[in-house]
């Protein structure tokens, strides 16, 4: 139905009104088709909603509670926290510092997951953007074993194997990752 450039007379819209109750039974299809009528042509989706970032609070509160602070201050002096940064040094001034962290202790925000496939994209995660092993294989860190881990990655390079005309850059990572996961089983 092509788009009107005027809009209906009340007589027009008063004849379409005869005609549908003259259906008798209506259904949403007759009034859906009655709608597009007044509107001139169908109805048009709206885009989808991109999800928002995190707000700096709620990013922040999350990585002090992942380390059961309720401070900056109580976080630097964290043992765990100061063992997991060794060799970097985080400002923790800036919403960009924290989300360093958010992203590695927390997860990906929703607005910086790509969920779409790519060479690079594994499970939601582009593989050379972001760091997250678990989400990438597809495994629970509570309950995997290491022969799932081997498993895993025995799947995920099948797929992004250069020999397997994947990507170098991914298949090396999944190499790091494998390699990084079974280092923290032992």
């Amino acid at each position: 139905m092509a788009a009107r450039s005027k809009k209906l007379t009340l007589a027009e819209v008063r004849a379409l009104i005869q005609t549908l109750l003259a259906k008798g039974e209506l259904g949403e299809a007759d009034l859906l088709a009655f709608a597009q009528t007044i509107n001139g042509g169908a109805f048009k989706d709206p885009p989808p909603t991109k999800p928002k970032p995190p707000a700096a609070a709620e990013i922040k509160n999350k990585v002090l509670t992942h380390f059961h602070c309720k401070t900056v201050t109580q976080l630097r002096k964290d043992k765990n926290f100061q063992l997991s940064m060794t060799g970097e040094d985080v400002a923790l001034k800036t919403k960009d510092d924290w989300l360093v962290l958010y992203r590695r202790f927390i997860g990906i925000p929703v607005n910086e997951r790509n969920l779409e496939d790519g060479s690079t994209v594994i499970n939601g995660i582009d593989v050379l953007k972001h760091f997250r092993p678990w989400v990438v294989f597809g495994l629970d860190p509570k309950t995997a074993t290491s022969n799932e881990v081997r498993e895993a990655f025995r799947r995920l390079i099948q797929q992004h194997h250069p020999d397997h005309g994947g990507d170098a850059r991914v298949a090396e990572r999944l190499q790091t990752m494998k390699d990084s996961i079974l280092a923290l089983m032992h």
